[in-house]
């Protein structure tokens, strides 16, 4: 993809925007605009400007956000103090993002039934391989 050529103020604009979570206005104001309204107006309305500040946010989805999320679902699900609903939905979620369950998993995949659907037999074993996975990680922390 080309890269878009942006001047430093619309790309302090998009900064303020994206990055510091300013409205619109702010954004065009602190970028140094000498009309900030009516500059937010036009920048939000093209196309170039449009794209980058999608490419921005999802960067932000993707690094910021994602590290997030990720940590507040350890958070929930190491909570014991948190509703066990709320702690199995965190743990599903983290299954369902990893691919270990949900419609295109590795288990659905393979068993081509849902985990509903399976024996208490077929659960343990995937039970297991996932436990023997979580040991893979595991290290001795044992003082020596």
């Amino acid at each position: 993809m080309a890269q878009l050529q942006l001047s430093d103020r619309q790309s302090s604009f998009i900064f303020y925007l994206v990055q510091q979570g300013k409205n619109r206005t702010e954004a065009a104001r602190l970028a140094g605009f000498a009309a900030p309204r009516q500059s937010a107006y036009t920048l939000t309305s093209t196309p170039r400007i449009i794209t980058k500040i999608r490419q921005e946010r999802n960067k932000v989805y993707q690094t910021e956000l994602a590290t997030t999320s990720v940590q507040t679902l350890k958070d929930v699900m190491e909570d014991t103090e948190a509703p066990a609903s709320a702690r199995v939905a965190a743990a599903r979620t983290s299954l369902e993002l990893a691919g270990d369950i949900g419609k295109h998993s590795e288990t659905e995949r393979n068993y081509e039934q849902s985990l509903a659907e399976m024996t208490p037999e077929e659960l343990a074993i995937i039970i297991d391989r996932w436990e023997g996975e979580r040991m893979a990680f595991a290290r001795d922390i044992t003082p020596v």
